[in-house]
């Protein structure tokens, strides 16, 4: 298959740009996990702690929902024990009050509750 043939595979071109935005939007997507999130386990069980999450400037709800459904699909795919050999260090659990999460976990919860503050 030559290069032609590979880009007639797609019915819309990607160029530059389109990888550009993406990137913009992924970095986007972890600056805001970052600041909801925390840096450590210790900062997600904080966060977890709190009555809501501290919400930074600068982004909306679809920005929150975005970011929800992605850390959903992670939680989902490392949940599947066909991703088991992603890592081999057993998942870390969170404990707040009588709630057990794992970090992805944590992340989801954090998320929707930032979701259901604004």
């Amino acid at each position: 298959m030559d290069e032609q043939e590979f880009d007639s595979l797609f019915s819309v071109p990607f160029g530059t740009e389109d990888a550009m935005r993406i990137d913009a939007r992924g970095r986007r997507f972890a600056t805001l996990g970052s600041a909801l999130w925390g840096k450590t386990v210790d900062d997600l069980e904080r966060n977890l702690l709190a009555p809501h999450p501290e919400i930074p400037l600068g982004f909306d709800l679809a920005d929150f929902q975005e970011l929800q459904l992605m850390a959903q699909r992670i939680l989902l795919y490392l949940s599947n024990p066909r991703s088991a050999w992603i890592s081999t260090l057993p998942p870390r659990t969170i404990i707040v009050g009588s709630a057990r999460y794992t970090e992805w976990e944590a992340r989801c919860e954090i998320v929707r509750r930032a979701i259901e503050h604004l």
